[in-house]
């Protein structure tokens, strides 16, 4: 939308009204001038959406304008609940962090109305001892960190999350796939206690260990 008087496109809406077309009325920030545009709004895009929901997760669609841009952090809601976009997939194939809609192949998102599940996986040299948490989405996991399971203590070496492998820092537990670490001796002070956290859930990616290792 152009300025009658000074063809400036930067111009604030005032006004709003209508349904099927808009009736703005709109004041120019370079010249000051006032004036009253129609438009009519495009419809919708149906985006597929696959959400997640711990180890599942189902096909969805969402309605998006063509010009809104999607990026990871986005908060939409599928099937009446509140999911956060994850990753976006562009119509070339690549994973992308933001895309304009008309572009968009499919959203990748997660629901943000559950706690995020966490694999975490200690590694006895080659013997696995696989586990699984459920913690706050916004619960950071960082490297190094001293870790308590159970009888067992930890330190976090690396993590993989939904788009690389970390081996140091920090990530929210919301995008963490997996915690990897290694035992340390008792009595070390630890930073934070998982045990509470645990699911009771068979993790078939590492092997387990017996009870008493």
């Amino acid at each position: 939308m152009k300025c009658p008087v000074c063809a400036s496109e930067s111009c604030e809406i005032l006004k709003s009204k209508g349904k099927k077309s808009k009736e703005l009325l709109l004041q120019c920030n370079e010249c000051g001038n006032i004036f009253r545009e129609t438009v009519i709004p495009e419809k919708p895009l149906e985006c597929r959406v696959v959400v997640s929901e711990f180890e599942k997760s189902h096909k969805s669609f969402v309605e998006i304008y063509p010009d809104t841009i999607v990026k990871v952090g986005d908060v939409f809601e599928v099937d009446g609940r509140p999911a956060e976009v994850t990753s976006v997939e562009n119509k070339r194939g690549g994973r992308v962090p933001k895309s304009i809609a008309t572009e968009v192949e499919t959203i990748w998102a997660s629901y943000t109305d559950i706690p995020a599940r966490v694999g975490i996986s200690v590694d006895y040299h080659g013997r696995i001892l696989s586990r699984k948490v459920e913690v706050d989405r916004e619960f950071e996991f960082t490297v190094g960190d001293i870790m308590k399971l159970g009888d067992i203590l930890f330190k976090v070496h690396s993590m993989k999350t939904l788009e690389r492998k970390m081996r140091k820092g920090f990530a929210k537990a919301w995008v963490i796939k997996r915690v990897y670490g290694r035992p340390v001796e008792a009595g070390i002070r630890y930073n934070y206690d998982l045990t509470p956290k645990m699911v009771n859930i068979r993790d078939d990616e590492d092997e387990d260990l017996p009870d008493q290792v």
